[in-house]
């Protein structure tokens, strides 16, 4: 009873206080067309072709997730099969399509249907504080139904609600992601889930194959210059650049971060350092990628630049 009288007074306190929210204006553009139980089973791909990404606020890309099945391994489709009038279950598929776990709902239980025929399923419902500077509540929960597309439609709902020592704070999110179907009725189930959107993993995994760079030298070996990265071209181009031409340097080592090296050939003129000329023979330094190189190509790795802009000496 202590408790509710302090979340009543926190609460109340809010309405003099400050929240901040966050909305997709997307969902306002997705329109329910109907019921996820609206036929005898639905399937959908378990990766997203769309969720919120608006700096910081990003909406779910896993449904498994979503629905709060972190454990399920290898899932590739989820089926929503109904039970009853009252009850429904989720089956988590790989791709296989062999079931590796599943869950079932019970109405006023687990969800409850809008007139609409959207459901909502709460997730999570906390309190904490009392005897600490700080008292509040978060919750959140989550809403499917089915777009004019037949793509599943679920909007995740998450707030709070509270005092952090004498200050009122609240605040409330909106996200969107948007799940395709999973046509069953010719068959043609595996071809049909090959047509799912990767997932996140898989999008990195294959980016990083597209990025990675191989060595072209080793310790020991002479090194030229003959490629530089173009930063407003976020590539790399032919042609050296213009403090490095005409010099030939010898790798030292290769360690973490960078490659060390010693001028064994031409002059070096630091663009940073004007009219400082570093000659043959009194000189070292070391090469490693620059920080508009790893924004660009994140794995690349700290020796990618200076592998894709020296080679080995002929």
């Amino acid at each position: 009873m202590i408790m509710l009288r302090k979340m009543a007074c926190a609460l109340s306190a809010l309405l003099i206080g400050g929240c901040s929210t966050h909305t997709d204006q997307s969902i306002s553009r997705t329109k329910a067309a109907g019921s996820v139980l609206g036929s005898e089973t639905s399937y959908f791909c378990q990766h997203a072709s769309y969720a919120t990404n608006d700096s910081v606020y990003r909406g779910g890309q896993v449904l498994s997730h979503l629905l709060g099945f972190w454990t399920a391994q290898q899932v590739a489709l989820v089926r929503f099969k109904p039970l009853s009038e009252n009850e429904f279950s989720t089956e988590y598929w790989d791709k296989n399509l062999k079931v590796v776990d599943s869950r079932h709902y019970v109405r006023g239980v687990d969800y409850q249907v809008e007139s609409d025929g959207t459901l909502d399923i709460k997730t999570s419902s906390r309190c904490a504080g009392g005897d600490s500077p700080g008292l509040g509540c978060t919750w959140s929960k989550i809403r499917l139904f089915t777009d004019p597309t037949g793509r599943l439609a679920v909007i995740q709902e998450t707030g709070g609600a509270g005092i952090a020592g004498i200050v009122p704070v609240a605040s409330s999110s909106k996200y969107l992601s948007l799940f395709p179907p999973i046509a069953v009725s010719d068959g043609s189930l595996p071809e049909n889930l090959a047509r799912c959107p990767e997932s996140r993993a898989s999008k990195v995994e294959a980016e990083m194959k597209r990025q990675k760079v191989e060595p072209t030298f080793v310790v020991g070996d002479v090194i030229v210059p003959y490629r530089r990265y173009d930063p407003a071209r976020k590539e790399v181009v032919l042609g050296p650049r213009e403090d490095l031409e005409g010099t030939k340097w010898r790798v030292k080592d290769i360690s973490g971060q960078y490659v060390r090296v010693e001028l064994i050939e031409g002059e070096y003129k630091p663009r940073y350092l004007n009219g400082v000329v570093h000659r043959a023979g009194a000189y070292s330094t070391q090469f490693g990628s620059s920080d508009g190189y790893k924004a660009a190509k994140p794995y690349a790795g700290d020796h990618g630049q200076v592998f894709e802009e020296f080679r080995k000496d002929d």
